[in-house]
């Protein structure tokens, strides 16, 4: 077994890993709890030292009149005043100490009390703020990282002898006073604390951590080692080999584990697994010899269906080919005997002085029905046609609006004897493209003449055309009867009409629109219906406009 794919090593690893992070969280944590406890005793100890400078100040305040009288009663000034006393408080204290603090403020008598960067920075904010009682933070100061402290001052009465009113004049210092009030800002107690036993404590504390946290995680892989060794891995170790020695052919057992958990179940299964191979093998030779004069029956049966279905799918097509040549040539046939009645029909028409108005009647009858037998054998002819895959496309340059207006003029008598209102949309930026003329035609009589014929008397047609992604858009939209949405899905099938209308008059042959729709792939395009029963319908379909660009063929 490689080292980089043994269960033992990912095992111990990922254990290693989950112990590794549980300890670095643990470190940060405790850094941040030693960082915030250092932290709270540092201000603890500047809060001290401030306090009591206060206090040592406002005593010496309090004292003046006692300190600045000699024994005769005579007043003589004895250079004690608050501030020398802080001053030299805090000169002895930073030399023994290690710590530091002083009394700043923004404009000081003497420069040794100066503020620095920092203090400025500190002394605005505090200024700024008269709730704030004190304000710290972090510095460097020569290379060593320190910590200060700054607590605030405010004048009070008994500070108004050497600072208050009048400004300018001197006090009994030898300084000019300032002019301040009660309560103004006076500075600030500034105290530094070196960083850097703290800094070394916290140092020791980590390395002493980290040493415990390689412990754990040592000792904690040596056990899951043994134990993995002892309950896992050598029970998968005689596992693996009795494995392959029944992939030999060797139908062995597994008794030399000595476990009682899931490797004892394990070791059961693998020995219940080898019986029944043995038994499975034993009996293999037989059941394979069974499957294989089974599977070749099968194939047997197999072809000979094969050989049956081919012959029915021939003898189909050539019954279909037979039945399309068989319409094609009736309907070609049918043609003959229909144009002479059309004809003769409207020979006897245009006698119409001569003729009594019921024979007119008679004539008009059979002159219709005679256009409507023609239309409906034209529509099988081309259906046989298509079936037959007689069609071909003859591309040309094509202009659409010229041959809207020509199907539009055959039909404007079915449109006047219905008092149907027809209406035309069709921009003049529409451009001339490259289609089958005469199927484009065949498309939009189909259609027109399909919305004339379930379009009520006084109803509405309209007769939309768009170029929409390079595609001619044409709508049929009338006002009529409506399609059903259970016929909408069949409306383009073969054969297939509206059986719900009470108008006989509008049945046809079934292949108008079946008829549209091949005509309409047949040149790459889409068509398609929206309807509503009783509101009327609305038929679409689109040509692309560079399907032919560089097609041209002539139709068989």
């Amino acid at each position: 077994m490689e080292i980089r794919n043994s269960l033992s090593l990912k095992f111990m690893l990922s254990v290693a890993a989950v112990i590794l992070t549980i300890m670095t969280v643990s470190l940060l944590w405790n850094i941040h709890q030693y960082n915030r406890q250092g932290e709270a005793d540092l201000k603890e100890k500047a809060q001290v030292i401030c306090q009591q400078l206060i206090a040592t100040r406002s005593f010496i305040a309090a004292k003046q009149d006692t300190i600045n009288v000699d024994a005769n009663g005579r007043y003589e000034f004895k250079h004690l005043n608050p501030a020398a006393v802080g001053k030299g408080i805090s000169d002895k204290f930073n030399r023994f100490s290690g710590y530091s603090f002083k009394q700043t403020r923004f404009a000081v008598r003497d420069q040794s009390n100066a503020p620095d960067n920092f203090e400025v920075e500190k002394m605005k904010e505090l200024a700024a703020d008269k709730r704030m009682t004190e304000i710290w933070g972090y510095d460097e100061i020569d290379n060593v990282r320190v910590f200060r402290y700054l607590t605030p001052l405010y004048y009070d009465e008994s500070c108004m002898s050497c600072h208050g009113q009048p400004a300018g004049t001197i006090d009994v210092s030898g300084y000019p006073r300032e002019g301040v009030s009660p309560g103004d800002f006076a500075g600030a107690i500034s105290v530094v604390f070196p960083m850097t036993g703290f800094e070394a404590h916290q140092y020791e504390n980590i390395i002493s951590h980290l040493v415990f946290i390689l412990f754990m995680v040592m000792a904690t892989i040596g056990m899951i080692y043994i134990l993995m060794k002892h309950i896992v891995i050598t029970p998968l170790t005689q596992l693996t080999e009795k494995v392959s020695e029944v992939g030999s052919g060797q139908w062995t057992q597994l008794t030399d584990i000595h476990t009682y958990d899931e490797m004892r179940h394990l070791a059961d299964k693998f020995n219940e697994m080898s019986q029944n191979l043995n038994g499975l093998y034993n009996n293999l030779e037989s059941k394979v010899a069974e499957r294989t004069r089974q599977l070749c029956d099968a194939n047997i049966k197999l072809a000979e269906q094969s050989r049956e279905l081919r012959e029915m799918y021939e003898k189909l097509f050539a019954a279909d080919q037979l039945k399309s040549e068989f319409l094609a040539v009736m309907s070609h046939e049918l043609k003959t005997p229909l144009t002479a009645i059309i004809a003769f029909s409207e020979i006897l028409l245009s006698e119409g002085e001569a003729l009594s108005s019921q024979q007119k009647e008679y004539l008009e009858d059979i002159f219709e029905s005679s256009h409507q037998l023609l239309g409906q054998i034209n529509d099988i002819l081309d259906m046989s046609k298509i079936e037959a895959g007689l069609i071909r496309l003859n591309a040309r340059s094509t202009d659409v609006r010229q041959i809207l207006d020509s199907v539009i003029s055959v039909m404007r008598p079915l449109f006047q004897r219905k008092n149907i209102k027809l209406t035309v949309n069709c921009p003049e930026e529409i451009p001339i493209f490259i289609c089958d003329a005469d199927k484009l035609r065949h498309i939009m009589n189909n259609l027109i003449s399909n919305a004339i014929k379930f379009t009520n008397t006084g109803g509405n047609i309209s007769i939309d055309m768009t170029v929409e992604n390079a595609a001619l858009k044409v709508a049929v939209c009338d006002d009529g009867v409506g399609i059903s949405a259970e016929d909408q899905p069949y409306i383009f099938d073969k054969f297939r009409q509206v059986h719900y209308s009470h108008n006989y008059e509008n049945q046809g042959s079934g292949l108008g629109l079946e008829i549209a729709r091949n005509l309409v792939e047949l040149q790459g395009g889409l068509i398609w219906v929206k309807s509503e029963l009783d509101k009327g319908s609305s038929f679409t379909f689109t040509l692309p406009l560079n399907a032919f660009s560089d097609v041209s063929g002539e139709e068989e």
